[in-house]
């Protein structure tokens, strides 16, 4: 039982600190950086808690995630736990994105070295902040939490961010998950969990959801930032401080290979909702603001 009068010291010394770092700097004090300003304008950077990206297959889930991993290297360390691809996949796709080459020239034999050894060497600050956990049955989020807590350790820091690539994969096939319990149930346990992760570590947790087919702009479905879209969920949304949308922009239009997208702040425990329009690059792993 904590009152609110013991606590009042800590509060006034946590807003003195904020105050004194602001007058210093000049500039605002952020969480974590996402490297996109208009998204950081509306969240204040990436706080403590879960934040949700959701979308349909293909709408750049993946790389958004990866993009926002390698600007917050800049402040923090960054464990990216992944279910969907190899750890050497994910860093051949970041380095991609950071040499401007196409993926699948590098998988074709039609890479340029030269570039890519530049991009590399460029590269190292962020690949020296970035580890990958490669997702499997066995993985529980106890030893996430471990190689958080290792990485904060070996950057002395007080703070991390965590990835997971992608949330409704892993609850699926965790094993410390099963039992009784159906996939629904998994991945909103799978959810509180994930979120009492970001409280203890005191540091962001990013978690990519897929959503329902209705919505999901695949099958039938049409696109929509509802939050009831999140697929095999009862109540996933009350659980997260922050869910983000990916769709297809419906009003904008952008030259093949770019495609226009939108990122829609659907829900904000600390501020406020709104969207900010995108261009994807599938081609290069690249996700940019639309230049106003």
């Amino acid at each position: 039982l904590q009152w609110a009068s013991a606590l009042l010291p800590a509060v006034l010394a946590d807003a003195e600190a904020r105050r004194l770092q602001r007058e210093a700097t000049g500039r605002a004090v952020l969480g974590v950086p996402t490297g996109l300003g208009q998204l950081d304008s509306l969240l204040g950077g990436l706080n403590d808690g879960l934040h949700l990206l959701a979308g349909p297959p293909g709408m750049g889930k993946t790389t958004l995630a990866l993009q926002i991993a390698a600007a917050a290297t800049q402040d923090v360390p960054v464990v990216v736990v992944t279910f969907e691809h190899a750890p050497a996949n994910l860093t051949l796709k970041l380095l991609c994105a950071r040499a401007g080459v196409n993926l699948r020239d590098v998988q074709r034999g039609y890479a340029d070295l030269a570039k890519l050894r530049a991009a590399a060497e460029a590269w190292q600050p962020v690949a020296a902040c970035l580890a990958v956990v490669e997702g499997n049955s066995q993985l529980t989020v106890a030893q996430v939490r471990a190689q958080a807590r290792r990485a904060m350790r070996q950057h002395n820091t007080e703070r991390c961010l965590v990835v997971v690539d992608y949330l409704q994969l892993w609850a699926k096939v965790a094993e410390d998950l099963r039992g009784q319990f159906s996939v629904r149930e998994r991945v909103d346990m799978l959810g509180g969990l994930l979120r009492e992760l970001a409280l203890g570590l005191r540091s962001p947790v990013l978690a990519l959801a897929s959503q329902n087919r209705s919505a999901g702009n695949y099958g039938a479905g049409k696109g929509s930032a509802a939050l009831d879209s999140l697929k095999e969920s009862g109540d996933l949304e009350y659980a997260a401080d922050v869910v983000l949308f990916l769709t297809e922009a419906q009003e904008r239009l952008a030259t093949p290979p770019a495609r226009a997208v939108e990122l829609t702040v659907a829900k904000n425990r600390h501020g406020e909702t709104g969207k900010l329009g995108l261009i994807f690059r599938p081609d290069l792993g690249l996700m940019r603001e639309e230049a106003r």
